[in-house]
């Protein structure tokens, strides 16, 4: 679906040095959108800049119609984004693109802004199903936590320099966990290089892996194949039409 809609927001508040949470009110977005798809959001008023930013959803109240975005501000367009203030409307088009397989007992691994559809997909999740590793640079950076529902069965926390959880990586956990045996598939979005190692330790456990890409966009329609990402077959996908979930066995990473 690409239906456009236009709704008020409610917060725009900073949540990070360089991250702001952003609630709006979109009924209908809060109802049809699903873990791993993505909005399509025109970051300031009128057509400059004229291209529109794709974001993943952290969550959603489908009573009152809100829709959660966390973004970080990396250029022209989230700085715009910063500006918007309560009671100002926000353009969205969207739900955009493919889902994540919510079923069985689930591994999910998210690091920086790839959390953010990780946390959706948790608070969707049914209740003891999901266990969750985020992981980020330093405990600033794991201000996520706090969002995480009590419904899921354990959040676990690494940091690059140790400052709060493990002192490492999200994906070292990983192994260990898989070799319980008690998972049935791995959900994971991050930066390229966590999503190709927790894939391989998957891959190597005999458990199905799914993975969410973060790409630039332009159309986010599939017209300009601006986002396109390689499959293993030698033929290439457009993440905003054919992901931007993949079976991690499908694609190179």
């Amino acid at each position: 679906m690409n239906a456009l809609e236009v709704g008020p927001i409610r917060t725009n508040e900073r949540v990070s040095a360089d991250m702001y949470r952003l609630v709006a009110e979109l009924p209908r977005l809060a109802q049809t959108t699903r873990p791993g798809q993505f909005l399509h959001v025109r970051t300031a008023r009128g057509w400059d800049p004229l291209l529109r930013r794709p974001f993943s959803p952290s969550r959603v109240d489908r009573e009152n119609g809100l829709v959660e975005m966390v973004y970080r501000v990396v250029g022209r367009g989230t700085e715009l984004m910063t500006q918007m203030r309560a009671d100002d409307e926000i353009d969205v088009l969207g739900p955009r693109g493919t889902t994540f397989t919510l079923d069985g007992k689930m591994l999910m691994v998210g690091g920086g802004v790839g959390i953010a559809p990780i946390l959706f997909a948790a608070q969707q999740a049914a209740a003891g199903t999901a266990t969750v590793i985020i992981g980020g640079r330093s405990r600033e950076e794991l201000f996520w936590r706090d969002y995480f529902p009590d419904t899921i069965n354990d959040l676990l926390l690494t940091t690059d320099d140790g400052s709060v959880g493990h002192h490492g990586y999200a994906v070292d956990l990983v192994p260990a966990l898989l070799a319980s045996g008690e998972f049935d598939r791995v959900l994971c979005c991050g930066p390229t290089i966590l999503m190709s190692k927790v894939a391989a330790a998957a891959y190597a456990a005999g458990v199905p892996c799914e993975v969410s890409f973060e790409r630039r966009m332009g159309c986010g329609t599939g017209g300009c194949y601006a986002c396109v990402c390689d499959r293993k077959d030698g033929t290439h996908a457009k993440v905003c039409q054919e992901g931007p979930v993949f079976d991690s066995r499908e694609v190179i990473l």
